[in-house]
């Protein structure tokens, strides 16, 4: 007999993140059953080099409702994201980091959102992080940009939780295979006039090791936003 779809499932790239990866899985599982939330948990090993791929396959045999994809190569975050949406049964799906940051109780608070308000897409606004000041600073400079570029309201478009249903899926028809992919969310949701509702989060501290966002990004992240804005993607 054919399994239910879920109502939502959320994907979870990971990276050499078996350190803390059992914790954030069981603290995310903990919520949505919490709050009667019918789910599926995929995390994406990203080809990793660590006990990730064994950390996973523990975590599906104990629960059906977490799966995992197993990616031989790296395939760069958006690119691990993308795989796991591949699969994705939920009515409603979205995506949220391995390393912690997102506070599960987030992802309930927009999911419930969504529905109330009827909206197709969703994500959070961080009005509150643990992760530095240069880092603070840096996604300032970088949504004023934004802004400007793309005339919006919305702010702090990297920010995750990042949710919409399958049918939007496969309008925005998300394609960056990089850390683009959040600014692509938003940049096609403005572009087919699409309406994303917003919940204010904390942004929490790491479970264990640094961010991964070497800082360069900034130039690239500009370079596909330009890229963008003048029609050339």
């Amino acid at each position: 007999m054919r399994v239910m779809d879920p109502e939502l499932s959320i994907i979870i790239p990971a990276y050499n993140e078996a350190e803390h990866l059992e914790k954030v899985v069981t603290e995310l599982t903990a919520s949505l059953r919490g709050a009667g939330i019918s789910h599926e948990i995929c995390v994406v090993d990203n080809g990793s080099s660590d006990g990730t791929l064994a950390l996973v396959e523990k975590l599906a045999a104990e629960d059906p409702n977490v799966t995992y994809v197993h990616l031989e190569k790296n395939q760069h975050y958006g690119g691990g994201v993308l795989e796991g949406l591949k699969g994705a049964r939920g009515a409603v799906i979205g995506w949220a980091d391995a390393d912690g940051q997102v506070d599960p109780k987030d992802i309930v608070r927009l999911y419930s959102k969504m529905m109330e308000e009827g909206k197709e897409l969703g994500k959070a606004v961080r009005i509150v992080r643990s992760d530095g000041h240069f880092r603070a600073i840096q996604t300032r400079i970088y949504n004023g940009i934004f802004s400007a570029l793309f005339l919006t309201r919305y702010s702090d478009v990297n920010a995750k939780p990042k949710l919409l249903t399958r049918s939007a899926a496969e309008t925005l028809a998300l394609c960056s295979r990089d850390y683009f992919l959040d600014p692509e969310f938003v940049i096609k949701a403005l572009r087919m006039r699409m309406s994303i509702t917003e919940v204010e989060t904390t942004w929490r501290e790491r479970q264990s090791g640094s961010t991964r966002i070497h800082a360069l990004a900034g130039l690239s992240f500009l370079r596909s936003m330009l890229a963008y804005r003048f029609g050339i993607r």
